[in-house]
């Protein structure tokens, strides 16, 4: 088998409400936007880095309820692709790691 990696870490703003559902198994969902806006170095020159990026938490209620519209966070976890309703794909950062920064 082929080593495979999948790992994103990323930190920004939460730019809207985060919305809480809990699916029929009992798990709880905690789904929200996170914008990261950076300077970064390209072949030798600096860039503007910016991007909204769709987080989801699953299973990690007591600090997902600490995340509000405004929160600074660090998030980690892996991506995968979403397919809307309109079937257009996304993708979506599923965090398995969340670190409040300061607000």
């Amino acid at each position: 088998m082929i080593p495979t990696n999948n790992r994103l870490m990323l930190s920004g703003i939460v730019t809207k409400t985060p919305i809480r559902k809990m699916s029929p198994s009992g798990i709880s969902h905690c789904q929200f936007y996170l914008e990261h806006v950076s300077e970064q170095i390209e072949a030798e020159l600096i860039r503007q880095a910016w991007c909204v990026m769709p987080i989801i938490v699953s299973g990690q209620q007591e600090l997902s309820y600490s995340i509000k519209k405004g929160s600074k966070v660090l998030v980690s976890g892996f991506i995968s692709t979403h397919t809307k309703r309109n079937k257009t794909s996304q993708l979506v950062l599923h965090a398995d790691q969340i670190k409040l920064l300061g607000e």
